[in-house]
């Protein structure tokens, strides 16, 4: 199971790196991004996050991500979560909010395994932590958006799919311009979101769990766009799966 971690993780990070590329005019020296605006706080690490270094970094990513694809390990593991932490810095903590802290935790779960020498008791551990953020980043969102007046009266819901800067097409939104279509899809959301450690139950019980969370997810990118969140957290489920299969 951790191979196939390793595949999936290698497949979000050579999409997530290819994307920043070709955004790079963005954080070229003229760019919205440019590095003179981070200059006074992290003068001391332009060697590696000036434009120039900075691409070279994102090469690096690429090429590592793109040799774990292909079964290369050793040192592998821990230029990628390097080069992932330096990318966090570059853009002042995450470039991409969850999706980008999702993949720090599966690569510090590579990391580990790797650095343990693929030793049985740290390869269960990391694929266990793994599956404990994963499980967690669900829970939480789901019991924050239960103790909030706004999401179980459907409001949340409908302010979130109105906002301009979303432009979510209209056939989306049309649903829920109701009050009551919007309560049933907040409740159904945080319903799936609360009940999520159901899914380390057995295996039959992750398949659903997994099918839901591929809905969720994909209708997250047709509603907002939000591609990065569905790859990142489709790169950790073979650990969410690993762990119904041994718990």
């Amino acid at each position: 199971m951790l191979r196939i971690l390793e595949i999936t993780t290698a497949i979000w990070i050579v999409v997530g790196t290819l994307e920043l590329l070709a955004l790079q005019r963005a954080f070229a020296d003229d760019g919205i991004w440019r590095w003179s605006t981070l200059q006074p706080e992290l003068g001391w690490l332009r060697t590696v996050l000036a434009y120039r270094p900075f691409l070279a970094v994102l090469g690096v990513r690429l090429a590592c991500a793109v040799l774990l694809l292909a079964g290369v390990r050793g040192p592998v593991s821990l230029v990628l979560w390097v080069t992932t932490v330096l990318v966090n810095v570059r853009f002042r903590g995450t470039f991409n909010g969850g999706s980008d802290l999702m993949t720090m935790v599966v690569l510090t779960g590579l990391v580990v395994a790797d650095l343990g020498h693929r030793s049985p008791v740290l390869v269960n551990g990391a694929l266990l932590y793994v599956a404990a953020q994963v499980m967690l980043s669900y829970f939480v969102a789901g019991v924050v958006k239960l103790a909030n007046p706004a999401w179980r009266g459907g409001t949340a819901v409908r302010e979130i799919l109105a906002r301009a800067d979303f432009n979510v097409p209209a056939a989306v939104q049309r649903p829920v311009r109701r009050r009551g279509g919007a309560v049933v899809l907040s409740w159904c959301v945080m319903a799936f979101e609360c009940a999520f450690p159901v899914a380390f139950t057995s295996v039959p019980a992750v398949v659903v769990f997994a099918a839901i969370a591929v809905t969720f997810h994909v209708s997250n990118v047709v509603a907002f766009g939000l591609n990065r969140f569905l790859l990142a957290w489709a790169s950790a489920w073979p650990a969410v799966i690993w762990a119904a299969r041994v718990l």
